[in-house]
């Protein structure tokens, strides 16, 4: 069934790759502030996403795909509110957090989910209680949703993301029998792959507000049921293997809300930016963005794939998972550090006199502006 999902997500890719020229006359993306490509892509790649899980689930037997259909019916109001902002109907960040929190609940409700421990022994008692836990249920989902989103920032950066979680979600669930789940993981995977085929490296199509809502709520969906139904498994292995997109969103928001910006205002911080203007800033240059942009993608994967992987090694070791997550968070903070302290003193030494002294006297510009 997997076969179908990417073939069916990889045709419809090629298609609206094809017709994005008559989708993006629509739409001028490239003044967004946190745009990183240079010619005008349809944003509909979601499409494709969806309809490789549909016609997987279609031609798949009832008994065994339960659990992807409610994830895809459950979807449907952050995916529309998504799909909205994709097309060219602008859909305002909030009302888009509102349809990601209505999909949550809707979890909540049809299957009951409910995330109900920390493996922090005074917070496991308060989350045993059903409105911390309910609380926290709706705050996970709809944060790693929101958090795939943010990711969404480069050629197949949001892709690669989604199968590296998918993949170590996977393995895990076959370490502790959980084959419904494992099943569910390999169609999203598929159907992901299908489009990353088109999307990477050269950017023909985007995933879009739609695709990433939804890949990042099934995802972070069918971790919580695996949590709920296996004990040994650790929250905080769970974190390891969603580690990026959740790193990269609270460091995101931690920084507007320090420099009293609103959390909803986008801006070209995010860790992938960092890099990518890194790039440019070393050597590349702004005008060889269809290097750069790949590049900065596959310079990511590393950081990605490796606290992915020590989730499925430690995912029933608890404290071990939950000091990697802390450890994890330094190297991250300290790195995203380092690499814009590295660019701008590269930035400072390549300009002139007068640009020199503009850095030390204007803030705004001694930042390291993306």
């Amino acid at each position: 069934m997997a076969q179908i999902a990417l073939s069916i997500s990889f045709f419809l890719s090629v298609i609206l790759a094809i017709l994005s020229q008559l989708q993006s006359r629509k739409r001028d993306d490239l003044r967004a502030v946190q745009a990183c490509h240079a010619n005008p892509t349809s944003r509909l790649g979601g499409l494709a996403v969806a309809l490789g899980l549909i016609v997987a689930w279609l031609v798949f037997p009832v008994a065994q795909s339960t659990l992807l259909v409610g994830l895809i019916l459950c979807a449907l109001p952050v995916f529309a509110a998504g799909l909205g902002e994709d097309a060219g109907w602008p859909v305002a960040p909030i009302w888009r957090l509102v349809a990601s929190v209505c999909s949550s609940f809707l979890v909540i409700m049809v299957f009951d989910a409910a995330i109900s421990r920390m493996g922090v022994a005074p917070l496991d008692g308060i989350f045993a209680l059903p409105l911390p836990s309910l609380f926290l249920t709706a705050l996970v989902l709809t944060g790693v949703t929101q958090a795939f989103n943010m990711v969404d920032g480069l050629h197949g950066l949001c892709g690669f993301a989604s199968l590296i979680t998918g993949g170590a979600l996977a393995l895990i669930g076959m370490k502790s029998g959980q084959d419904q789940a494992v099943q569910a993981l390999w169609i999203v995977m598929a159907a992901v792959g299908g489009f990353l085929l088109v999307n990477f490296p050269r950017g023909l199509l985007f995933l879009g507000d739609a695709g990433a809502y939804l890949t990042g709520f099934v995802l972070a969906c069918i971790a919580v049921k695996m949590l709920q139904e296996q004990p040994d498994l650790s929250p905080w292995a769970v974190v390891l293997v969603f580690f990026w997109p959740l790193a990269d969103m609270v460091f995101a928001v931690a920084r507007r809300m320090g420099r009293r910006r609103s959390a909803f205002r986008a801006d070209k911080m995010h860790g992938h930016h960092v890099v990518l203007r890194s790039l440019e800033i070393l050597g590349l240059g702004k005008k060889r963005g269809a290097v750069s942009n790949p590049l900065a993608t596959l310079i990511l994967l590393p950081a990605m794939i490796a606290p992915a992987a020590l989730g499925v090694v430690f995912w029933n070791q608890n404290g071990r998972a939950c000091a990697l997550v802390v450890a994890a968070m330094i190297c991250f903070v300290l790195a995203y550090r380092s690499l814009v302290a590295a660019a701008k003193r590269r930035r400072f030494r390549t300009i002139g006199g007068a640009g020199r002294e503009a850095l030390k006297q204007n803030t705004k510009l001694g930042r390291f502006s993306l």
